[in-house]
Formats: C-alpha cells, structure tokens, sequence
C-alpha cells in the first residue's frame, strides 16, 4: 500500500518505521522542515523495542513533503498529528481522501473524529487508537518506547472489508491490530486513561513507568478516571467492557521507560494537547451539568507550565 501520514512526531515515526520495514511506500506530510530535509536524507531510523544502544539504528526508507498538496495519490492515509492541528492537517490531504481512500486517525484525545467529519464526510474515516509507546530523537530518529495493542473500525460499527485491508496491513508490518465495532468507546476510553497519565508525569516529571511507585499518584490518577466515567456516561457513550483502572496499570507497565508526550511537550516548551484531554472532559461534563473539577485543575496547571516554560530559577 502507499499510506501518507500527516505528522512525522513519535507515533508517526513509529508507524511509519513499522509499515515501511514491512515494504509499504510511506510518504510524510510534516512542516517541520528539519525533520523533512531528515527522513528524506536517511529515512526513518527506528531503534527497536528493548534496544539499548543508542546509536542502533534500523534504516527504514520514507520521503516526506511540507506540502499534502504535492502527493497525487494513496491507499490510505493516516492522522497522527496533535489534536490542535486536526483541522489544517485534514484539510492539506483532502484531495486523497476518498471512498478508496481513506483517513484513519490514530490521535490520542477527544473531539478528533468531529472535527475531521466538519471537513470530509463521515464515511470516508476510519476511527483507530494505539498502545503503542515512541519517543521522538533528534532529526528523524524514533525510539520504540512500549508495546500495546492498536485497534481501528468504521465509526458505524460495521467490519468493512475496507477496515479489514488495513488491519491486515498493520498486521504484517508486525502491528498487532484489532477490528473493533465500538471504536468510538475504545477511543474515550484511552483519552480517560491518558488523561490521568498525561497530565501527571508532565507535572511531577516522571516516566510513565514511575507514575504507579507511589500510592498517592496512583489514587490521584484513579479519581480522574472517575470523573471521566461520569461525563462519558452523561454522553451516553458504551465504555467498553474493561476495568479501566488495570488499562492504567498496564499501560504504565509496558511503557515503563516512556516518556509521555504531554511531558516532552512541555521539555521542549510546545503546546500541549491539555484541551483534547483533561479540557476536553471538564467541558463536555459542563455541558451535561457534570462537575470535573479535578481535570479542571490539571488543566490549569498544564496551560500554566505552557505559559511559564518547562522551569525557571527563582527571581528570573
């Protein structure tokens, strides 16, 4: 196949890495032009899961383009940009989105599939979301960080032969995937549990791994997942049938050494995606009369530490 992805960050990287290793044509679509100029010099270098070299490296070829508009056609093309650029990145591919051509995003957070169905029609998306664990390294260096599992379904439940093609295109890329008819579920879901892991190792510095050492960020995480419960209820959205509090556990566990992207966000001082997480439920429970007062809190601090930076001294 030959997939576009729009955004060359650790999840695309990492994706990217896997499917071209498997022998898809994989073009980039990204605006940093460092990291263009990077996968075009010497493609993806992927360092493997468990690798503890720094400096092994699997060469795995791409190309990349600042421009959607110069890539005349695709099989598939893939959303991993941050939620805040959910409209412009759809809009610089819509030309390649079709009924043969469709858009699946792999985003972490709330509201993505709504934006993206403002812009191309509904049936042309493909809902998806992914365990998986990348840290993104200097010019177009990826290192797998964790392993999960990713699932991806048409947003009606159906099990398409279209959504069957692409499962089995991550599967021989060496991506676990399910096809799931509850999709939507499964992506509220992950933004409940990211939304407790996010905001926590960004504020308290910790890889995710750290975030379950100690009893008082454990239950900290556990309220917020609680809250998230409640307004996802209010939106009478099907949670699917999973102890979210042993997802927490488990993501930490297989992303252990990772650090989570809100966390490098905020170490490299860049926006973060607080809005499509922790803000996205405290809205949406005011919505439905739903207080969420903790993720309003984590909000705050989140949008504070954008404005103040990663760290200051005192007096500066």
């Amino acid at each position: 196949m030959k997939i576009v992805i729009v955004g060359a960050g650790a999840i695309g990287r990492f994706f990217g890495g896997m499917l071209g290793s498997a022998g898809h044509e994989v073009v980039f679509v990204e605006k940093d032009p460092d990291v263009v100029k990077a996968i075009n010099d010497n493609g993806i270098q992927f360092m493997k899961l468990g690798e503890k070299k720094s400096d092994v490296y699997l060469n795995v070829e791409a190309w990349a383009t600042a421009k959607g508009s110069s890539v005349d056609s695709c099989d598939l093309s893939i959303l991993a940009v941050k939620s805040y650029t959910t409209a412009a990145a759809t809009r610089s591919i819509i030309h390649l989105i079709n009924q043969q051509s469709l858009i699946l995003t792999i985003q972490t957070g709330l509201g993505n599939i709504e934006t993206m169905a403002e812009i191309v029609d509904k049936t042309m998306i493909l809902g998806g979301l992914t365990f998986h664990g990348a840290t993104s390294l200097h010019g177009s260096k990826v290192r797998h960080a964790g392993s999960g599992r990713t699932l991806i379904g048409e947003l009606g439940g159906d099990r398409a032969e279209r959504v069957e093609r692409v499962r089995e295109a991550f599967e021989t890329s060496g991506i676990k995937t399910e096809v799931s008819a509850n999709v939507i579920g499964h992506i509220w879901a992950k933004g409940l549990v990211y939304s407790a892991i996010n905001p926590l190792t960004a504020i308290l510095r910790l890889k995710n791994g750290q975030l379950t050492e100690k009893m008082e960020s454990i239950a900290l995480a556990k309220r917020l997942i609680d809250e998230g419960k409640l307004v996802a209820q209010a939106h009478a959205v099907q949670l699917p049938q999973e102890d979210l509090y042993d997802r927490l556990l488990e993501v930490c566990r297989n992303t252990a050494e990772n650090l989570s992207p809100m966390l490098q966000d905020i170490l490299n001082s860049r926006r973060t995606e607080i809005e499509a997480l922790n803000g996205a439920i405290f809205s949406m429970g005011k919505q439905k009369g739903v207080p969420a007062p903790i993720h309003q809190t984590m909000t705050d601090q989140i949008r504070l530490f954008e404005k103040w930076g990663s760290g200051r001294e005192f007096g500066s």
